[in-house]
């Protein structure tokens, strides 16, 4: 079989191949009648859709050859956008026409059809042949039998172009110990989608300085690869765009697609897919197991997208355990969340390695252009999604709405987020903490701001997604801690019994001399170390908690307090809290807020109340705003609050006053 098309190549192969056919493919024209004839095929398959005109030249340029070979050529068009292209790829010579865009079409029976006018034309037992009869001395191609080496075969006309390699010594092989070491990991990575079941694999390379592409076909028990030669002016278009390991469009041309699309007015839509787990798998089943599942999850994206006759649309490897569905759509977008669902529950559905049941973890995110007309925020729109929808916990689908001036201005914060860290742009403000029974001031939370030159004061919640997509969570943990500490180590003699309340991250915790650099600062910075608590989420322990009871312990025999943050956000577990070095657990402003709801939510508030009471850990309350929030923690004995009911955090200088007043 051999097809041409311009946009839809890679989903046409997939989907023709999967019928058990030899799919030799193109997206371009050029050269067109050699490389028709040296795939063999017995049919041809025409793409006209968004061709201008170069699907008919296509068809023009074929039909000489299957009036004198007996091939049919089946053009695929739509109908729907041109009422008469049927007729006009009839008359061009095709000998079967498909309209593609009917919801009844079916590619399989056309191609049926067509291989019974084949047989009918050159007679049965003409075209019934064998693999190894495909390819003649004049090709460049070779074939291996896995079951007898002796019938181990390499053209005359391959031989004779290479007389360098020694086809004698290493019959198969010859090739493949000339690649360089990037070129063997593309050869090893077709020869692996082949072992996984893919009917057919492509690699390009290098053959003494000329670029080619390598087309590999697999049987029961032969391997058959054939050398195709790029013309130079075309050399660089088929080159470098694949990934080596799974097969699939590389996140470069994804991106060209996009642009293309988005240039020519298309709506475009993307569904990014993740592994959540991929990093246990490897861990678990070692490197290998784990390659090997990113080659099956590209045939599974592949045979899906392909079976839910999704039209135009790229499947790609988006970079490591990420894959990419670009789509390009109609009037419709809501099937796309559709897609997605379903591609979550069917691609990343068990699969068996080597004998073992590996189980898939996966989320995907969602982003549509709309009026964007930049791939490059596009992009970034879907990977934030995937990024969010793979942090959260119980949420599969995430689906990034953010125009593009939203989406450009996170990028330009992650930039200038380093250059305003080492600035100062980073300050601290301090959140009063109270006690519930009198009211006394007897602390402050420290909390990160960006005092940014051109947009203001930046909430906690901006700077730390900023810097963690920046990769800068280390340098600006450290940072606020250093300033946190240098502010209220200013704090008048009068306001020596209050005590701060600094957050760690895990990023903070898993540091190799964590416990040594907290203390360093503390040291540095003269504020007691007795008056300091670390507060630490609840999520934040659960990676390593050997490792974190161990270096929290180590803080808490040298006077530093620690308090569990945000408790009742999801992983709430005595087990773990029984383990801890605590002295405090904060109740999440979430529960705080619906503590004046039902009696249900009273009654969760007052069993995590209890549950502390009976650890000997004392209760902070966060999120405080109405006094009847205040009086139920009092009926319910929590010792300290924070929140609006008293004051909004407060900049050093206005808690200072604040503290002064209230003590």
């Amino acid at each position: 079989m051999f097809l041409l098309s311009f946009d839809d190549r890679d989903p046409l192969a997939a989907q023709i191949s999967a019928f058990g056919w030899r799919v030799s493919a193109a997206r371009r024209d050029d050269n067109l009648k050699t490389r028709f004839l040296s795939a063999h095929a017995l049919i041809a398959v025409i793409d006209v859709r968004d061709a201008d005109g170069r699907g008919l030249h296509a068809i023009q340029d074929l039909t000489p050859l299957s009036v004198k070979g007996g091939f049919a050529i089946i053009a695929l068009g739509d109908e729907t956008s041109d009422s008469e292209i049927a007729q006009k790829c009839l008359r061009s010579g095709a000998t079967h026409f498909l309209d593609i865009a009917n919801p009844h079409a079916d590619l399989r029976s056309a191609i049926d059809f067509a291989y019974r006018y084949v047989e009918n034309v050159r007679g049965g037992a003409e075209v019934v042949q064998s693999f190894h009869n495909m390819f003649s001395e004049s090709d460049d191609a070779w074939s291996y039998s896995t079951s007898d080496l002796s019938k181990n075969w390499v053209s005359d006309h391959l031989q004779r172009r290479l007389p360098s390699y020694d086809f004698q010594l290493y019959p198969i092989t010859a090739i493949y110990r000339q690649l360089s070491k990037r070129e063997r990991g593309r050869a090893r990575g077709a020869m692996g989608r082949l072992k996984d079941g893919s009917a057919q694999a492509a690699v390009p390379h290098e053959i003494d300085g000329e670029r080619v592409i390598h087309h590999l076909h697999q049987t029961d028990d032969r391997l058959y690869g054939r050398i195709e030669y790029l013309a130079p002016e075309n050399a660089d278009k088929d080159w470098t765009d694949r990934d080596i390991l799974s097969g699939l469009r590389n996140s470069s041309a994804a991106r060209v697609w996009i642009k293309d699309r988005l240039s020519s007015g298309k709506q475009i839509g993307l569904i990014a897919l993740g592994l959540k787990n991929f990093r246990t798998i490897n861990a678990a089943f070692g490197r290998l197991t784990g390659d090997q599942l990113l080659r099956v999850i590209g045939q599974r994206l592949m045979s899906e997208t392909n079976r839910q006759n999704v039209d135009e649309c790229l499947v790609s490897r988006f970079d490591g355990q990420n894959f990419l569905i670009s789509i390009a759509l109609e009037n419709d977008q809501s099937p796309i969340a559709d897609l997605a669902e379903h591609l979550l529950q069917s691609v990343f559905a068990p699969v068996e390695i080597n004998g073992r049941n590996i189980q898939m973890i996966a989320r995907a995110g969602i982003a549509l252009s709309i009026d964007s007309r930049d791939e490059g925020l596009l992009l970034r729109r879907v990977s934030l999604a995937l990024a969010e929808a793979i942090a959260a916990d119980a949420v599969l689908l995430k689906v990034n709405s953010a125009s593009d001036a939203d989406v450009a201005l996170e990028h330009q914060l992650e930039e200038q987020l380093a250059e305003a860290i080492d600035r100062g742009d980073i300050v601290v403000a301090f959140q009063p903490q109270m006690k519930v029974e009198t009211g006394q001031l007897v602390g402050a939370e420290a909390l990160a701001r960006w005092d940014h030159p051109e947009y203001g004061l930046l909430g906690a919640a901006t700077l730390f997604a900023v810097a963690e997509r920046a990769g800068l969570m280390a340098q600006l943990s450290m940072h606020i801690h250093r300033r946190a500490l240098s502010e209220a180590a200013q704090w008048p003699d009068s306001l020596s019994f209050l005590r701060l309340s600094i957050n760690t991250t895990a990023i903070d915790l898993a540091a190799p001399g964590f416990v040594e650099q907290i203390l360093d600062q503390v040291a540095e910075s003269g504020f007691p170390r007795d008056r300091l608590t670390l507060e630490i989420t609840e999520s934040e322990l659960i990676g390593d908690m050997a490792n974190s009871v161990y270096k929290l312990s180590q803080l808490r025999e040298r006077g530093v307090r620690i308090a569990i943050d945000d408790f009742g956000t999801g992983y709430s577990s005595l087990a773990y809290l029984k383990e801890l070095p605590l002295d405090y657990l904060k109740i999440d402003s979430g529960l705080t807020g619906d503590i004046g709801g039902s009696a249900k939510d009273r009654v969760v508030v007052r069993s995590i109340i209890n549950m502390a009471h009976s650890l000997d850990l004392l209760v902070i309350a966060e999120g405080v705003e109405t006094e009847a929030q205040l009086e139920l923690l009092a009926v319910q004995n929590c010792e300290y609050y924070q929140g609006f009911l008293r004051s909004s955090p407060l900049p050093p200088e206005e808690f200072e006053i604040f503290a002064l007043r209230s003590n």
